[in-house]
This record gives C-alpha cells, sequence and structure tokens, in this order.
C-alpha cells in the first residue's frame, strides 16, 4: 500500500520567493525549485518516508521527480528522488522478484511494491498536485511549461 499526500505551507517565510513570481510566465524550474513547499507524507507498507520541516519540500519538484523516477525503474531498472535544497534521497530499483524496492539515505528500512502499484500511486499524485495547484493558483493555468505536466499523468 501506498500513501502519498501533502500539506502547503502557508507559513510567509516559505512562501517569500513563490510571491515575487509571476506563476503565469515563471519557467518549469522556477516553480519546482522556488515554490509550493510543504510537508510531504510518503508512507509505502510499513515503511514511513515522510519528510516534515515545515514547509520544506518543494512539492512540485518532488512529484515530477518520483513520477519521473518511477518511469525510470519501468525502463531502466532503477530510478532516484531528490529533494532541492535538501541531502535527502529516495531510491527505486527493481528488485529480484520483478517488483519495485524503494528505500532512501533518511530512513531505516525498504518496502517493496509493485511497478503498477508505484506507477498508478505516481500518476495519481501528480494529478492530484497539479489540480489542487490550478485551483489555488489559476495563474498557472496560463502557464505553457506548468499545463504540459498534464501530459506527464
Amino acid at each position: 500500500m501506498i500513501v502519498i499526500n501533502y500539506t502547503l505551507s502557508s507559513d510567509p517565510l516559505v512562501l517569500r520567493e513563490q510571491s515575487k513570481m509571476d506563476l503565469a510566465t515563471s519557467s518549469l524550474a522556477d516553480l519546482c525549485y522556488s515554490c509550493f513547499g510543504g510537508d510531504l507524507k510518503l508512507q509505502i507498507n510499513d515503511v514511513d518516508f515522510s519528510i516534515v520541516t515545515g514547509g520544506g519540500v518543494q512539492m512540485l519538484d518532488f512529484s515530477v521527480e518520483f513520477y519521473e523516477a518511477t518511469r525510470r525503474v519501468e525502463s531502466a531498472g532503477s530510478g532516484r528522488v531528490t529533494f532541492a535544497g535538501m541531502a535527502d534521497e529516495i531510491f527505486i530499483s527493481k528488485s529480484p522478484s520483478g517488483g519495485a524496492e524503494i528505500s532512501a539515505n533518511y530512513v531505516d528500512g525498504s518496502s517493496e511494491v509493485s511497478l503498477g502499484e508505484l506507477s498508478n500511486s505516481a500518476s495519481a499524485s501528480i494529478r492530484q498536485l497539479i489540480s489542487d495547484l490550478e485551483r489555488e493558483y489559476p495563474k498557472l493555468r496560463s502557464n505553457k511549461e506548468f499545463m504540459r505536466l498534464h501530459l506527464l499523468s
């Protein structure tokens, strides 16, 4: 079982860079690395990969990285998720049984799930975040780079 959820920060210090940006025209890189800080809940079976820092996880960056890492596992056998501005990393690799083994440098233990469940969870997670961000920040609907994210999921 995979649970992916997030809470976006409302802290003015976390939102400082984001508030300076024009969300309609900012590059995807700026949106990923300077906007939408929050806390991540990521539970895979009985291993908790959550990162709760008071808004330090760039949620769009995480969602894109997690989605792309799951696709790399399917094609290349392994993938890695890095967190903007943090030393934390999640590692995903094909397991001998044909599933996906997930571990991280910031938690003990690892967890295994099917590749299908991992892929479906990553797709559902990025779709949900995109939808939530468009609802919260309508200017994003004018951002061509952001709108291309719909093609990922």
